[in-house]
């Protein structure tokens, strides 16, 4: 009776209070010279993620159509749709028959065993994000949030038009992005979902419009100053930069000391990220979180061989981690990605033929980039609702359970 007398006391005192944080603390261990490790609140945390987005047949952000998929209602139930609205089509008729009840993606996703999304708070410049279901997505489901800022990524948030791109040399365009990450961190550093920050998405190479590449020193010492920035407001949750592969590893060690985490979009293939961990531990010698991995290994609907690539890459992930095999320097990794999007080969109301879009990563696959999902929106007809599970479902099911039971979490 006491303990239901706290818990209801507690609600009120948190609903009254809106300064309070309820904030985990988040910190890396480092055991030795380069092993290194997550805990929150005191307890280890390996980071079993996915990217996380719901893209409805027919939206595209090329066109100005895509919309925030945290705020999705298209049935007017007052739940978001695909959270708590998604259905898995297990006959694949397109169709959503007596025995497939709706279970949502949220519980999709607790049954998978993640334990972390991936979200950029300024994809959708100007509009509030929704906390209430991001506090659910942790309160009943147990996942935490990488609460990330494009950083001048596609120019977003820089201020700068498409056709210039994003120049981290302008004094105009850096106090923009600098004050998107300020709201950020102010907006989410008190959030118990919140579990780390992470700053930019590829901004090394050349197709998100911006010139880090060209003057790597100038855009590292940048990032320092947003990093810096984040722990002057915040002292509880670490810092990661999200890079394209491991190019510019030389910059960030000597200009972005402020940096916790090495986060990296890595496509090197179906065993793998190779000689990723011994790079970066020789010349940054910081934590690795593979914010990107996986994808639609050829030939596009191959699902054996699609879930085959994901499995070889997290066994890299985890034989890296701290008491692994490997390097020691693995924190986890974010599997790319959730759900199907129709958009990225140029039509968004039509699906791409296999094997017809798109070639990424080192390993020269050809990739069919609007078959990347875990799950598919099969024909469309029934978009965004319709799940069709993947075998790479099952498979992190069953891979993500053990590692669960070897590690405790």
């Amino acid at each position: 009776m006491k303990k239901y007398f706290f818990f209801l006391w507690s609600i009120f005192f948190y609903l009254l209070s809106p300064t309070l944080s309820w904030a985990s603390e988040v910190h890396l261990l480092k055991d030795g010279k380069s092993a290194w490790s997550l805990s929150v609140d005191q307890k280890p945390y390996f980071i079993r993620g996915v990217d996380y987005r719901v893209s409805k047949v027919g939206e595209s952000p090329d066109f100005g159509t895509h919309r925030d998929w945290a705020f999705y209602d298209e049935n007017r139930n007052g739940r978001n749709d695909g959270a708590y609205d998604s259905w898995v089509d297990t006959n694949g008729n397109n169709q959503r028959d007596t025995d497939e009840p709706v279970v949502g993606d949220f519980e999709l996703l607790r049954r998978m065993g993640v334990n972390t999304i991936r979200w950029y708070m300024n994809d959708f410049h100007g509009q509030r994000p929704n906390k209430d279901l991001f506090r659910d997505l942790f309160s009943r489901y147990g996942i935490r949030i990488a609460v990330g800022n494009k950083f001048g990524a596609y120019t977003i948030d820089s201020g700068a038009s498409w056709n210039e791109g994003t120049d981290y040399r302008n004094p105009d365009q850096q106090a923009k992005m600098l004050e998107s990450v300020r709201r950020m961190v102010l907006e989410h550093k008190d959030e118990p979902y919140t579990l780390l920050w992470i700053l930019g998405n590829e901004n090394n190479l050349r197709f998100t419009n911006t010139n880090a590449a060209q003057f790597s020193e100038v855009y590292a010492r940048f990032l320092n100053q947003a990093a810096r920035l984040i722990h002057d407001l915040d002292g509880r949750h670490p810092v990661a930069l999200v890079n394209g592969d491991a190019k510019l590893i030389e910059y960030y060690h000597r200009f972005c000391p402020d940096i916790d985490i090495f986060g990296t979009n890595c496509y090197r293939g179906p065993n793998g990220f190779g000689s990723l961990w011994a790079e970066v531990q020789k010349t940054l010698n910081k934590p690795i979180l593979i914010t990107e991995y996986g994808g639609s290994y050829a030939p596009g609907l191959d699902e054996d061989s699609q879930a085959s690539y994901h499995t070889g890459c997290w066994r890299d992930i985890w034989k890296n981690r701290a008491g692994g095999e490997g390097k020691g320097n693995a924190i986890g990794g974010f599997a790319f990605e959730w759900l199907d999007e129709w958009w990225k080969a140029g039509d968004p109301d039509r699906q791409a033929e296999p094997g017809s879009s798109g070639q990424i990563g080192i390993d020269k696959a050809r990739w069919t980039q609007e078959y990347c999902g875990i799950a598919s929106q099969g024909d469309g007809s029934q978009s965004h609702f319709l799940r069709h599970l993947r075998r790479v479902y099952s498979e992190y099911q069953r891979l993500w359970a053990a590692d669960h039971e070897k590690d405790g979490q």
